[in-house]
């Protein structure tokens, strides 16, 4: 019998402008958040600092404790009380200057990964050059591995400073950073994310990250960096700014190769490349599809489909669906014993041209093999399986159109899984998402729903019943199930964009929110959470992805920017566009935000992290997604 179809009516023209003009035309149509939109697309981290002064000498000073502490504290993410923002921070300093001061940080990464004797120096290291005296700094390893050992260098409370040639900063630099020798391996990269200007100085902040060898194995290193430019004058012989300090308190260096191997390799061509969908469909890019698609078929190209894993024959060996967008067909993939995979999709039936946003592969009827649950546009569906990897659809329902990220948990003990489906900005409708609003507070989003199991594959909308109902108006993004108290049932973590996350705890059949009380809701544009116990005290543990890009931070701190926002509303923004969160779990229903700006807060502009144990030392490890597709524009920060 031929599969039924989901016909749909029609898609947004937005989405058919490609992934980066579709958000910028989204932002454009916010009325009133003026460069709030401008500080949404390209977010930002960290607080603003006061700027240090320039001495009488005319050459800055050395940063204050204040302006990033050396008694460790600088390693965990706080939100200052104090004036978040300087009168030195103004549209007009970030518009004539940031784009000069990530220029001469490109030239000064590039000079460094030059053969020492042979690099020229940019413009702006012609002055003699204040920094923390290298002899005096103190390195203890952190961590040491099968295949990880984790090493901080750290400047003592009292730091000694020096003042030294451009030349001799660069090689003490090269040294610390591990680059000593050329290789063409070697990067070294900093990232501008605040700037201020005082006087006839800029005061800048940036996060370094670089990788260098040591006796020939990998060396990763991270550090925020203070840096203080003295401006050129009007009879200058130069237009850029002079780099006069540097100030990097904390560094962490990773060194890869112990006794085991850490590392990965891309084996998707070698495993999937004899299927025709893998050269006709998964190797064409989304800019090919997008101008090939019949738009009646709502193609999304948001990066917003997902794929999961699971056992469809019964054979031991876990196979892969994986969504596609509309006028796409899913595909569904079955490992043979030696690891390759093949496209099953039309003889299983799972083959749907349906816009898909998510998808569970999970044994929904106890049956003992995996059924399959979708996230479509305009439908929720669910199929059975068979046990011998043939799906028939036993349920459609069309209430629950547009939901995103899908999950599986037995939330009222019963012995059956239940669904939970997030909506993000479905109303019930197909078409544009709404304006978020309040921005760093969006009411406006999808209400999600809690499908109990009833048995025999159909499924009972108990949302409001179960507490869920509670707040259910966030742009939801992600849910993560886990017993955070140890009670015996299952809680609930929902990562919401465009304001707080929340934190749902488990009394059996209902649900309690607990998201400002235990200290969990982490203000941001929330993406995924996962889960574990990362140090093993027997409570699990939240790590929370978020956005992180310089701009933002650049953009909030600005006086200039809404001046009547309150100091309160304005550090929600800059949490907002700080990044990633890691909360530790108390195990007294706490949780308390212990994110190292050069660890697991150097995640990027991050859409989804999972914890686990790459290397089988019994420690949870972490890995993360990130990446945002930017263009050129000559507004851009």
């Amino acid at each position: 019998m031929a599969m039924e179809r989901i016909r749909f009516k029609s898609i947004r023209e937005v989405l058919t402008q490609g992934v980066s003009s579709a958000w910028n035309d989204r932002l454009n149509r916010i009325p009133g958040l003026g460069l709030i939109c401008f500080c949404w697309l390209l977010a930002g981290c960290s607080q603003e600092t006061e700027p240090t002064k320039p001495s009488a000498s005319g050459s800055a000073s050395v940063p204050s404790e204040e302006a990033l502490p050396l008694d460790g504290s600088a390693t965990k993410a706080t939100i200052s009380e104090k004036s978040i923002v300087s009168d030195g921070a103004t549209k007009e300093t970030v518009s004539e200057w940031s784009a000069v001061v990530k220029l001469q940080w490109k030239k000064i990464a590039a000079a460094l990964l030059q053969e020492e004797g042979e690099a020229s120096l940019p413009d702006s290291l012609r002055l003699p050059i204040q920094m923390f005296d290298s002899t005096t700094l103190q390195s203890s390893e952190l961590h040491r591995g099968r295949s990880v050992r984790v090493t901080e260098v750290r400047v003592p409370e009292a730091g000694k400073t020096i003042q030294t040639e451009p030349r001799a900063f660069m090689a003490d630099l090269r040294e610390r950073l591990s680059i000593g020798e050329v290789n063409p391996q070697n990067v070294v990269h900093l990232k501008l994310f605040s700037i201020n200007r005082e006087g006839e100085s800029l005061k800048t902040r940036q996060r370094l990250t670089a990788q260098g060898f040591i006796g020939g194995k990998p060396a990763h290193s991270s550090a925020v960096v203070d840096a203080m430019w003295l401006l050129p004058g009007s009879d200058a012989e130069s237009a850029v700014p002079r780099l006069v300090e540097w100030s990097m308190p904390v560094l962490m260096r990773n060194e890869l190769g112990g006794d085991e191997r850490l590392g990965f390799d891309d084996i998707a061509g070698k495993v999937l490349g004899a299927n025709a969908s893998w050269n006709e469909q998964l190797q064409i890019g989304m800019n090919t599809w997008r101008r090939q698609i019949e738009r009646s078929l709502n193609p999304d190209f948001l990066g917003y489909h997902g794929l999961s894993i699971g056992d469809v024959d019964g054979d031991g060996l876990e196979d892969l669906y994986v969504c596609q967008p509309g006028g796409l067909p899913n595909l569904l993939f079955r490992q043979e014993p030696d690891g390759t995979l093949v496209d099953i999709s039309a003889s299983s039936r799972t083959d749907w041209l349906d816009n898909t946003t998510g998808s569970l592969l999970v044994d929904l009827d106890n049956d003992g093999d995996a059924d399959l649950a979708l996230a479509t546009r305009t439908a929720f569906l669910v199929m059975e399986n068979d046990g011998k990897g043939k799906f028939s659809l036993v349920e459609r329902l069309t209430t629950l159109g547009m939901g995103y990220s899908p999950s599986a948990a037995d939330y009222d003990l019963d012995g059956d899984l239940d669904l939970l489906v997030l909506r993000y900005a479905a109303d019930g409708k197909v078409g544009d998402f709404p304006t978020p609003h309040p921005f760093h507070s969006a009411r406006n989003g999808g209400a999600n729903v809690l499908l109990q199991n009833q048995g025999g594959l159909s499924f009972l909308d108990v949302t409001d019943d179960s507490g869920l109902g509670v707040e259910n108006y966030r742009f939801s993004f992600a849910a993560s199930w886990e017993d955070y108290d140890n009670d015996g049932d299952v809680d609930l973590y929902i990562a919401n964009d465009f304001g707080p996350n929340q934190l749902f705890r488990s009394e059996g059949e209902y649900f309690i929110d607990e998201s400002s009380e235990s200290g969990s809701q982490d203000w941001g544009f929330g993406m995924s959470a996962t889960w574990a116990d990362y140090d093993r005290d027997g409570f699990m543990d939240l790590y929370v992805s978020s956005m992180f890009s310089g701009a933002g931070n650049q953009v909030v701190a600005q006086s200039d920017f809404n001046a009547n926002m309150s100091e309160e509303t304005r550090s929600r923004y800059l949490k907002m566009v700080r990044g990633n969160t890691l909360l530790q779990n108390s195990g007294q229903g706490q949780f308390e935000d212990v994110t190292s700006p050069m660890a697991e807060g150097f995640g990027g502009w991050a859409w989804g992290a999972k914890f686990a144990d790459f290397n089988n030392d019994g420690w949870e490890d972490l890995y993360v997604a990130n990446g945002y597709i930017s263009q050129p524009d000559t507004d851009d920060l």
